[in-house]
């Protein structure tokens, strides 16, 4: 498991629990923790969500992972980098590893072969769109980011 995975299925571990509250899974990240800002913990939910390792339902986050299987190093806490904002393609890539047994060279090797053998007629970010959907990826809000980019179509139209 990644670093991320390893925050998000944090707040979990710490409190036994298979479903969390958004404000109590924010609060275990940036109090209980204090790995982060309640406004980054806000970020890392709503990444975790998109990225399909949580998902919201009944009011409640859960985890799509069983949280006693996950072990979590001592002493973890996760490094400055899990904070920068992430890009398209890493959001994709993210979210094929999540829903894959693949690791992170695995899925940027895919997509540089769909990339040429497309002859490199498409960017990474749409090679990377095609995997995912090939993969049977939900990318709906990645494709429109990526699709507005690549038309140049703008928000303000």
């Amino acid at each position: 498991m990644d670093e991320f995975g390893f925050v998000v299925a944090s707040p979990f571990k710490k409190n036994a629990a298979s479903s969390l509250s958004i404000k109590d899974f924010e609060f275990a990240l940036s109090f209980d923790l204090k790995w982060m800002s309640p406004a980054q913990a806000s970020k890392v939910r709503d990444q975790a969500i998109m990225s399909s390792i949580l998902k919201f339902e009944n009011g409640e986050l859960v985890l799509n992972m069983d949280a006693d299987a996950v072990y979590i190093p001592a002493g973890f806490k996760p490094s400055e980098d899990l904070f920068r904002e992430k890009g398209n393609i890493e959001r994709i890539m993210d979210l094929l590893i999540t829903n894959s047994d693949m690791d992170k060279r695995d899925v940027a090797s895919r997509i540089n072969i769909k990339q040429d053998s497309l002859a490199g007629l498409i960017d990474a970010e749409v090679a990377a769109l095609l995997v995912a959907h090939e993969m049977g990826c939900d990318v709906g809000d990645l494709f429109d980011v990526v699709y507005q980019r690549v038309s140049g179509i703008s928000d303000q139209q």
